[in-house]
């Protein structure tokens, strides 16, 4: 084996330079199908202004999901995907983390 020698370099002009303004949040809601409680969803958080995914989970037994961590200037939407396709997407618009 060789002998390697490692330096640390200075980094910062390559890092992103992000504001810590904003309060951490969250969204949170529920999934039903006819009026019940409905576990078998996808549900997909989309940043509004890019269209780009944020975050992907599924409900609990009861229904509910929640996403963490948002910052609350975050403009929002989220789609519910029906897993045994029996039902098309649903789209909420203008979703704000709270």
């Amino acid at each position: 084996m060789k002998p390697c020698s490692r330096r640390v370099l200075q980094s910062t002009s390559l890092l992103q330079n992000i504001s810590i303004g904003s309060v951490v949040t969250h969204v949170a809601g529920s999934v039903k199908k006819l009026g019940h409680a409905y576990r078998d969803a996808t549900i997909v958080l989309y940043r509004k202004n890019n269209l780009q995914p944020i975050a992907v989970t599924r409900p609990d037994k009861n229904g509910d999901y929640r996403f963490l961590g948002l910052n609350n200037d975050l403009k929002t939407f989220i789609t519910a995907f029906d897993r045994r396709q029996e039902f098309n997407a649903v789209i909420q618009d203008n979703v704000v983390p709270k």
